[in-house]
């Protein structure tokens, strides 16, 4: 007998071989995949999706710090939302707000500034970014004792001045302000330096376009160089949300919250109830509507980032 072959037709081609090849190939290099990626999937497990589980599980016990408690269902939410956390959202809204009209204006005019490229630019730069690099805590301290009413330097200099000394820390309207104000000494110098990177990383042309135009100073700024940066700016103001919103250690440190309650912020109001009162239940609860609160925040930052 003779063994006969086959050979396919001209516009036919077989392919259970090469896409059984291709099939094996594409799952070895799948797995390598995994295999890489598998170290930082479980990092991200043991420091995101754990503590947020076992928030979710804590906020629905009747958990403190001292022992363990039973199901309560949503009764711990329904504590913190008819509780103290409607007036510090407000104050956490005027922190944020403060820090965007504060903070980017004089950011964005100081960068403005320095890319002219002056006469000792780089002196200025430098000290204008030492309020940055001064912790947080050192920032309180350094404040809370100038804003002190009976010996604090600001009130004497205002005394040489004649005029009226404030109680800078004791009222609660003043307290508000002194928070924002030194808030915005230690984060102006960042609103600045991203700014600067922006402004010396726009093109020359359409600049000296304008100028050729015969636009002036104010003239290019608003319709030229605003416009282009544009994208940085969006980046700062979301930074310095989500910083504000998370603002803690300058308000601890200048008030710890007061007069009363009139700097307490949700940051403040959280270490509050799981630390001062030892309710880890519902300082669970509340971490994890803050966390709700801020779902519109990221999703801004997504959008501007994808811009």
């Amino acid at each position: 007998m003779t063994a006969s072959l086959t050979t396919p037709a001209p516009g036919r081609v077989r392919s259970d071989a090469p896409r059984g090849g291709a099939s094996v190939r594409a799952r070895r290099r799948l797995s390598v995949h995994a295999t890489y990626l598998l170290p930082a999937w479980l990092l991200v497990a043991a420091v995101v999706v754990v503590p947020l589980g076992l928030s979710v599980w804590m906020s629905l016990h009747n958990e403190t710090m001292l022992r363990s408690g039973r199901f309560i269902g949503l009764e711990n939410y329904t504590d913190v939302l008819t509780g103290d956390f409607w007036p510090a959202l407000g104050i956490t809204l005027v922190f944020s707000l403060a820090a965007i009209a504060v903070q980017v204006p004089i950011g964005l005019g100081l960068a403005m500034v320095l890319n002219r490229e002056l006469r000792g630019t780089q002196l200025y730069r430098s000290v204008l970014l030492l309020p940055m690099l001064l912790t947080p805590v050192a920032v309180g301290l350094m404040w809370r004792l100038m804003l002190n009413a009976d010996t604090g330097v600001i009130n004497g200099v205002a005394g040489m001045l004649h005029l009226p000394a404030l109680n800078w820390l004791g009222d609660r309207t003043l307290a508000v302000v002194s928070v924002v104000l030194v808030d915005a000494w230690q984060n102006i110098p960042f609103v600045m330096l991203l700014s600067l990177a922006g402004l010396q990383s726009l093109p020359d042309a359409p600049l000296e376009a304008a100028a050729v135009d015969g636009a002036t100073g104010w003239q290019s700024f608003w319709h030229i160089t605003l416009p282009m940066l544009t994208p940085v700016l969006g980046v700062v103001v979301m930074i310095r949300i989500i910083e504000s919103i998370k603002l803690f250690d300058i308000i601890y440190i200048l008030t710890q919250g007061g007069p009363g309650t009139a700097t307490q912020n949700l940051s403040l109001l959280n270490y509050r109830v799981g630390f001062s009162f030892m309710n880890t239940g519902q300082a669970a609860a509340l971490g994890i509507v803050i966390c709700v609160v801020l779902i519109p925040v990221f999703w801004l930052q997504k959008k501007v980032n994808e811009q």
